[in-house]
């Protein structure tokens, strides 16, 4: 998941990133209201956490504003030093669908992430059943191997092969892709697609040796395909 972080206290700040980094989520941070606000209008979020007490407002006013004005409706959670029950019934009135006191516990944390994210249906891609044997996906450490040799891989990387393992036969748009994997509107016009796509070609070598190939489809974006180990061998000789 793509998580936007409001949050004003550096050390704080890096906590919770090291938090959701290490559960495999994108993290986008933020110190200010007007940040956050300016963000949405060109990025694509699936979670937010957001503090209560900021330089430039409150956080309060920030998830009333996401749910009323820009019609928002996915998860938030949000935090505070506070523990008083009429701030957590506040909090809550106002949008937020879970709330936690500072300090933040890092298993509680993530768990909490992890399950307001799947009751609005974000769960981790799972490989697909016609991934052939020889490529073995770890979900939990975030690592694929190929014939049993561990590939290296950055967090990306790994996001956006996931997802075309969980993909096999299906087409996926570079738009849809920068959605899923970078949080940023289709509409935006990268390379960074197109360049991540080769690196993952060439480390985890989907080129149809494994029974696995990468293909580009012209004007469209990519299609991860099973193909016969056989028709490669032949097509090299």
């Amino acid at each position: 998941m793509h998580n936007g972080v409001l949050e004003d206290d550096l050390d704080q700040q890096a906590f919770i990133e090291q938090c959701l980094l290490s559960a495999g989520h994108q993290v986008s941070l933020f110190g200010r209201a007007s940040e956050l606000r300016r963000a949405t209008q060109d990025q694509r979020f699936d979670f937010f956490i957001i503090d209560w007490r900021l330089p430039d407002g409150c956080g309060m006013d920030v998830v009333s504003h996401l749910r009323q004005n820009d019609g928002w409706r996915g998860p938030i959670l949000f935090i505070t030093a506070s523990q008083g029950e009429d701030d957590v019934v506040k909090a809550l009135e106002q949008g937020a669908d879970d709330f936690l006191a500072k300090p933040l516990r890092p298993k509680e944390f993530l768990a909490r992430v992890s399950t307001l994210g799947r009751r609005a249906g974000y769960d981790t891609p799972r490989p697909s059943a016609t991934c052939p044997r020889a490529f073995s996906i770890n979900t939990d450490e975030h690592t694929i191997k190929v014939d049993d040799h561990a590939v290296e891989l950055t967090e990306r990387e790994y996001r956006l092969a996931t997802l075309f393992f969980s993909k096999v036969g299906e087409l996926l748009s570079r738009a849809h892709l920068l959605e899923l994997v970078w949080g940023i509107k289709g509409d935006v016009s990268t390379r960074t697609v197109d360049t991540h796509v080769s690196r993952l070609r060439r480390k985890l070598e989907l080129d149809g040796r494994h029974g696995l190939r990468l293909r580009s489809v012209y004007q469209s974006g990519y299609r991860m395909e099973v193909c016969s180990i056989s028709t490669v061998e032949q097509a090299a000789n």
